[in-house]
């Protein structure tokens, strides 16, 4: 049986670094093609001769994100999907974010093995080949699913900043409307002066002006927000907007409504948190203070007790 399982994890370490090595052969021959380029525009004078050796590098460095990427990319149009609305969330919006991703994914599904495994003939060279297959096929589904585990919290770290600085967004977009801007007008001011509190949302509202100014309809682009952020409260607020958009409905005294009741839910979590802080203080007080405690105080009875019955 562990002859089987060795077997087993060297072809897939075999087929594994396979694909490893015809991605670096496609990278190199996509540098090779760039270095011809190159070549053919070298009669250009040298200051528009910069430009190509910079574009070169970046088309080495976009060529092998992309081949080392393609060992991952799942199968369908998963641009559309919500891997795509994923990356959004996690505020990953550039061209290359897609192939970072992937390129990380297969680099650390390949490379942790690895290092286990020099690792593990190293220090311990008497390991069965059976539990270095399992080592290695633990740390390649860990390596895997790292990069979605960073995706998670940065999504969470992003929509945690977003919900506390949210109320004071809606209390701005409620002095904005009662100066008499319009709520165009009042998105597109908020966007700006709350940057000093949070830069996330500001980009967030940001890209709803946008996309309001580029002609788009009102609810369209507050949906859009709503759907990037992923967040309830704001939820809420879109939602509320769009009623008061389509019902001519008060802006202002409906912003100042939800803005208390945001204000109310942020007392809570914080009223929560501080209630978990006496169950958190157990583990560290049980394990690491008492025992020092104890130490302290029982200690010297206990010396003077073994040496009185010593005598």
């Amino acid at each position: 049986m562990t002859d089987v399982l060795f077997f087993a994890a060297m072809a897939v370490a075999f087929l594994a670094y396979a694909l490893l090595v015809l991605g670096l052969v496609k990278l190199f021959a996509q540098r090779q093609i760039n270095r011809r380029l190159q070549q053919t525009h070298s009669t250009l004078a040298v200051d528009m001769a910069r430009e190509p050796s910079q574009v070169s590098t970046e088309g080495s460095w976009h060529a092998l994100l992309v081949s080392m990427s393609k060992l991952s990319v799942p199968q369908g149009d998963w641009q559309n999907s919500q891997l795509r609305l994923k990356f959004i969330r996690a505020g990953f919006r550039g061209p290359t974010a897609a192939q970072t991703y992937f390129t990380f994914k297969t680099t650390l599904t390949l490379i942790l093995p690895l290092l286990a495994a020099l690792v593990i003939f190293a220090w311990s060279p008497a390991t069965t080949y059976s539990r270095l297959a399992l080592y290695a096929v633990s740390l390649a589904g860990i390596g895997y699913y790292l990069p979605d585990i960073y995706l998670r919290w940065m999504t969470s770290r992003r929509s945690d900043e977003m919900r506390d600085t949210l109320p004071d967004l809606i209390d701005l977009l409620v002095i904005c409307t009662e100066a008499g801007l319009g709520m165009d007008g009042a998105i597109n001011r908020v966007s700006l002066e709350i940057a000093r509190s949070s830069k996330i949302l500001a980009e967030e509202f940001n890209l709803a002006a946008l996309e309001i100014r580029a002609g788009s309809g009102r609810s369209t682009a507050l949906k859009n927000l709503a759907l990037r952020v992923n967040l309830e409260d704001l939820d809420g607020l879109v939602s509320m907007l769009v009623q008061a958009d389509r019902f001519g409905t008060s802006v202002a005294e409906s912003l100042r409504i939800q803005s208390e009741v945001m204000r109310m839910k942020r007392m809570q979590r914080a009223e929560e948190i501080a209630a978990k802080v006496p169950v958190k203080m157990l583990i560290p007080l049980i394990f690491l203070i008492f025992p020092a405690l104890l130490s302290v105080l029982i200690g010297p009875a206990v010396i003077q007790i073994s040496a009185m019955f010593a005598k």
